[in-house]
């Protein structure tokens, strides 16, 4: 999973070494898991019997958390994005970067940012609008204290996606979601 092999951080240590709440956090944050909880526990009891050691073993401990009705080929994926989620540090700075970047443009000037995942184009879209923000004194003030100016206009209100034809020649076109903002 990590795509540096000479990094520190693996996967073994994350599923082995994690505190339980900081396992569940991941794995709602970065994989969406719905049954984060019952997987971590299960994770939990296995590495207290020994380290999990392989894939094939984390697998199994995944799909004994789903419903019966659930359980398929797929219902590790969302854990095993989020485990690689975090070996790699895929999210880390994405924030600062798009907010420094945006801060570097000219007026006029315009940023686009391609994102292929949803929690990449969440964290594009909540920076956006905090830059597309005036004022963020409470409501109650009579005056503004915090100074904050709108820094950018956001030209796409909602993201532009694949068209039907560019879907029909390439299939992994259809996660990615392009946001557009131009510097005031």
């Amino acid at each position: 999973m990590r795509m540096d092999t000479k990094a520190s951080l693996t996967a073994e240590i994350v599923v082995n070494e994690y505190p339980e709440e900081k396992l569940k956090r991941i794995l709602k944050e970065y994989g969406e898991e719905q049954f984060a909880h019952k997987i971590v526990a299960n994770i939990a009891i296995a590495r207290g019997k020994k380290r999990i050691t392989t894939c094939g073993e984390l697998k199994k401990l995944i799909e004994d958390a789903y419903p019966a009705k659930l359980k398929g080929a797929a219902c590790a994926r969302q854990t095993f994005q989020a485990i690689r989620i975090e070996v790699n540090g895929e999210l880390d700075g994405l924030k600062e970067c798009v907010r420094d970047l945006t801060r570097r443009l000219k007026p006029h000037g315009r940023i686009c940012i391609l994102t292929f995942h949803s929690l990449e184009d969440r964290i594009v879209k909540q920076v956006f609008r905090e830059l597309n923000e005036d004022c963020i004194c409470p409501k109650s003030f009579p005056v503004c204290v915090c100074g904050k100016k709108k820094e950018v206009e956001i030209i796409t209100k909602k993201p532009l996606t694949a068209i039907e034809e560019e879907l029909k020649e390439n299939s992994r076109s259809k996660c990615a979601k392009l946001r557009i903002a131009e510097k005031i």
